[in-house]
């Protein structure tokens, strides 16, 4: 099931003087659908892990997506190379290519999630069930 995760975007051209049209997000409006999600089930982020991430987009997102994934498993799940292209991919047109430099992104997220548990085999990815990134605090009963 495919998912709209954001309705809107604001974005701004930068001015920082090095780069001539480069685009920075001002503001984004989450669909109603994955804000809801969120909601009810929260995902725990390292701040220290989007911080190390911060200038590797495809790499963030990657944590993202195995911070939102893993934790919620309840057995083993093959992600196959054609659906882990369409979502990550998009950028390359062969999926060999795609192939080639997904393990090096994936290696990043790892690194800054160390309890994730996935393995890279010929058909795709294989996400097992794993701790979240962050241990989820207890609210205080009053």
């Amino acid at each position: 099931m495919q998912q709209t995760i954001v309705d809107r975007a604001l974005f701004i051209e930068a001015d920082d003087g090095a780069t001539q049209g480069r685009l920075s997000l001002e503001t984004a409006k989450l669909s109603e659908g994955f804000f809801e999600q969120l909601r009810k089930h929260p995902v725990p982020l390292e701040e220290a892990a989007i911080k190390a991430l911060s200038n590797n987009a495809p790499a963030l997102d990657v944590y993202l997506w195995l911070a939102y994934r893993l934790h919620a498993l309840k057995g083993n799940r093959l992600v196959p190379w054609g659906a882990l292209k369409a979502q990550f991919g998009t950028g390359f047109s062969k999926l060999y290519h795609f192939k080639n430099k997904f393990p090096g992104t994936l290696a990043l997220a790892t690194a800054v999630y160390p309890a994730a548990k996935v393995e890279i085999t010929e058909e795709g990815v294989v996400l097992n069930p794993s701790r979240p990134p962050v241990t989820p605090r207890l609210l205080a009963t009053r």
